[in-house]
């Protein structure tokens, strides 16, 4: 499978350079990247597509700068690999706040990208499945299955209720269920979907998930304390 990059740079010859290091890397390596090159972080973020291994993120850019924007993508994306490309070594501080891995200096060479690129690639996770895409008004958002408390269900729209917030989709709560329930999750009536993991503690027809009171419904008392009680006795509980 390709790896996913995206390049977020308004200078043409860096641009340009990222490029053909990255093509260079992939014929020595025996490896594939897809590439997508954005001249502006707006054009990258609005709407975001939460489907990249990697981003190359210059900080000087008009109107939006690259610090920035990696605030606003990690909001999006938590885990996504950043790196910095710059001159401007004096934002390596403010850098560790966005969870950048790693920053090229202007001008860089291929030996010093290579280097780093290789240790970027013995991070970047060895499967799938894990994150959950879900299609927002402000694009693409990357959750984690921990990171997810619980799923409701208003009208036709799911609201995932989560430790970084709410997100909002227009779906429903039997496809998210179908994602959703083999990880971990149970119906506890027809408007929520909640993760066994963030269950507190169960009174009588409530179950308190992360600090929030949620319904049981008679039908499906039964049936969610089972795969409650299930989860408990679990090795991963």
């Amino acid at each position: 499978m390709p790896i996913r990059v995206a390049i977020v740079e308004d200078d043409l010859e860096a641009s340009q350079r990222l490029q053909a290091h990255l093509q260079r890397y992939a014929g020595e390596n025996k490896l594939q990247f897809h590439t997508r090159v954005f001249e502006h972080p707006l054009l990258f973020l609005e709407p975001y597509t939460a489907d990249y291994d990697l981003v190359y993120m210059d900080i000087q850019m008009p109107l939006m700068n690259g610090m920035d924007a990696a605030h606003k993508l990690r909001e999006l994306d938590p885990k996504v690999a950043l790196v910095f490309v710059t001159s401007l070594t004096q934002y390596a501080v403010e850098g560790y706040d966005v969870g950048a891995l790693a920053y090229i200096v202007k001008p860089f060479n291929y030996y010093d990208f290579a280097l780093k690129l290789t240790r970027i690639l013995e991070r970047l996770p060895a499967h799938e499945g894990e994150d959950l895409l879900v299609s927002t008004e402000v694009g693409q958002v990357r959750l984690s299955f921990d990171s997810i408390r619980y799923v409701e269900v208003q009208g036709h729209h799911l609201i995932y209720h989560t430790s970084r917030g709410e997100y909002t989709q227009y779906s429903t709560l039997a496809k998210a269920a179908a994602i959703l329930e083999p990880c971990g999750f149970a119906r506890c009536n027809s408007c929520y979907l909640v993760n066994l993991h963030c269950v507190e503690g169960v009174k009588g027809y409530t179950v308190i998930v992360a600090g929030e009171e949620l319904k049981i419904s008679q039908p499906r008392k039964k049936a969610f304390m089972q795969q409650l009680s299930g989860l408990l006795s679990s090795p991963r509980a």
